[in-house]
């Protein structure tokens, strides 16, 4: 399967924090491009650097020399849902989707400079597919698709739960792709487990979920995670009261990332590069 996908430029609130060059304002003082402050000739032994002017207005006679803000790569996860509801295929298909967004985020981290890991969980505490930063190739990710049309998803994703243990020490980019079917009561504590990293909630709706209702009509539905079947007399009265749910979840879901400093992006139409651009742009502003 062919896949090909723009990528997006993606941007830290913060500096970074490796130690290795990239293309990321980073926390380190050095030999950068961008001005950061002027320190002591003595504490930074650089003569071509020396700023004459700060140099004549320091009060104690030193020589002051210009420091500036080094740029460094960032390491960049994805984590992505792979219970039982994130296997519904309406106007798209929420697994492709997935292989999408991490081959837009694997190209656009290429271009940057960055690497790329991926862990996608299920209800066990291990995750069911694992890739460590640096080990996920451009060409490799086309035949993910296949993979994970094949694996099995089965109920519950608990193992995001205990997904800070795959994730890298330092402060890092982490992407969060899931349809938000969780529980509203546990997703606090999932924020509050990745909160030393830079969080990118991404959540897969699709339309035919909710929107696509004939007013009239006997319906047969089937809850991917439970499995459970039911034949439903759809009304406009009930058309709407689904509707009006799932307007209430995504108000309840925007609340509860927004607690912790995180806005979501809705992922209604598939990956598009400019939803996310102006996603980051929104985030930088």
């Amino acid at each position: 399967m062919a896949i090909n996908i723009e990528p997006f430029q993606y941007r830290l609130s913060g500096p970074a924090v490796q130690v290795y060059p990239g293309a990321h304002p980073g926390q380190m003082v050095g030999n950068g491009q961008l001005f950061k402050r002027h320190e002591a000739l003595i504490a930074r032994p650089d003569p071509r650097r020396i700023d004459l002017r700060a140099s004549l207005l320091d009060p104690f006679g030193q020589y002051r020399v210009k420091a500036h803000q080094e740029h460094s790569r960032v390491e960049v996860m994805v984590l992505a849902d792979l219970s039982a509801s994130m296997a519904f295929v309406g106007r798209r298909d929420k697994r492709r989707t997935i292989v999408e967004i991490l081959l837009a985020i694997v190209e656009s981290a290429h271009v940057a400079g960055d690497r790329v890991g991926f862990a996608g969980f299920g209800a066990a505490d291990k995750p069911l597919v694992f890739q460590p930063p640096g080990s996920i190739d451009l060409g490799g990710v086309e035949h993910w698709f296949e993979a994970l049309s094949r694996l099995k998803l089965m109920p519950g994703c608990d193992g995001l739960w205990r997904a800070r243990a795959y994730l890298p020490a330092r402060r890092s980019l982490v992407f969060l792709i899931g349809d938000g079917h969780w529980p509203l009561v546990r997703l606090p504590a999932l924020l509050a487990s990745l909160g030393r990293h830079e969080l990118v909630p991404l959540l897969l709706w699709d339309e035919q979920e909710y929107l696509t209702m004939p007013d009239w009509g006997l319906l047969a539905w089937q809850d991917l995670e439970t499995g459970r079947r039911r034949r439903v007399w759809m009304r406009p009265a009930l058309k709407r009261r689904i509707e009006t749910a799932y307007q209430q979840r995504r108000r309840q879901l925007q609340h509860a990332f927004r607690a912790f400093g995180h806005e979501p992006m809705f992922i209604e139409q598939g990956y598009r590069a400019e939803q996310f651009n102006q996603y980051f742009l929104a985030r930088a502003a």
